[in-house]
């Protein structure tokens, strides 16, 4: 009861905006550090901003929301890393407390590895490609998934990394975003999910010319199975190595395939001598 009426000693909500000076508001604060609130943009110092989150540091986790108060971005990164490592299961909340004036790239290339879905509350100007890319590979759809992220940054390399992510995530992809790559990532990391559920595949991936068709082929021709890049760079004009492949002229053993998508057509050459000019290239 002591401290309780102590915390509440000066209130700065009954004070004259202009008699909230440095001394009266740091006498507040150490009383009670949700007065932060009240403290006049010009008086909060980071040096005050830090006595506010010390005073309410006996007060548990919930001093961290006192980020949405503080207007220096030196001290919410503090906040930050101090609760990523105390209780990072809040770490989304307290991020999307911070003042989007206030927010920075640092901050943003701080969160994103750490949880995704700190994406959704970065301003505009924050959100760019790449850090786009990072949130979808650290949390899949449940990053770009809830809003908040211009469609313009939504590629589908971002789609291939959220099926990358986890097979959860890959269910929640829409179905306008399931691209030839994104159903051959799918194929590639739950091929018996895939297999049991060929309806996540539409018809349009299935009757076109892609990577994924090309997959379907070169699987059958060679008894082979490939990982994603390697079938995505063979699709691109890097040769592929195989240990034997059935094409209409015969058998053709340990040859570096190489694929032109614009005709269709492979070529075959010696495996040692792709391996040697890969070496001098």
């Amino acid at each position: 009861m002591e401290q309780e009426e102590r915390m509440y000693q000066v209130l700065l909500e009954m004070i004259c905006r202009h008699d909230r000076t440095a001394e009266v508001c740091r006498a507040a604060v150490e009383e009670d550090g949700w007065q932060l609130e009240n403290v006049p943009e010009e008086v909060k110092t980071p040096e005050l901003c830090r006595k506010a989150l010390e005073t309410e540091a006996g007060f548990g986790n919930d001093r961290f929301r006192l980020v949405q108060h503080i207007p220096s971005p030196e001290v919410c990164m503090e906040v930050l890393k101090e609760c990523s490592k105390v209780c990072p299961e809040e770490l989304y909340g307290v991020a999307a407390s911070i003042r989007p004036e206030v927010m920075n790239g640092e901050m943003a290339d701080f969160l994103l590895p750490l949880d995704g879905r700190c994406i959704s509350v970065l301003p505009v100007h924050l959100q760019t490609q790449k850090r786009v890319l990072v949130a979808a590979e650290t949390s899949g759809m449940s990053a770009v998934g809830r809003g908040g992220v211009p469609k313009s940054l939504l590629t589908p390399e971002v789609y291939v990394r959220c099926a990358a992510h986890s097979r959860e995530s890959l269910m929640m992809i829409p179905w306008a975003e399931r691209s030839p790559e994104v159903c051959l990532m799918a194929k590639t990391l739950y091929p018996d999910w895939v297999r049991n559920h060929p309806e996540f595949v539409p018809e349009s991936v299935h009757n076109q010319d892609s990577v994924y068709t090309l997959n379907s082929l070169m699987e059958s021709l060679t008894g082979e199975k490939f990982s994603y890049r390697q079938m995505t760079d063979f699709y691109n004009g890097k040769p592929l190595e195989v240990k034997r492949m059935e094409t209409p002229d015969g058998v053709q053993k340990d040859k570096a395939v190489k694929f032109d998508k614009e005709t269709g057509k492979f070529s075959f050459s010696d495996i040692r001598q792709e391996r040697k000019r890969g070496l001098k290239m």
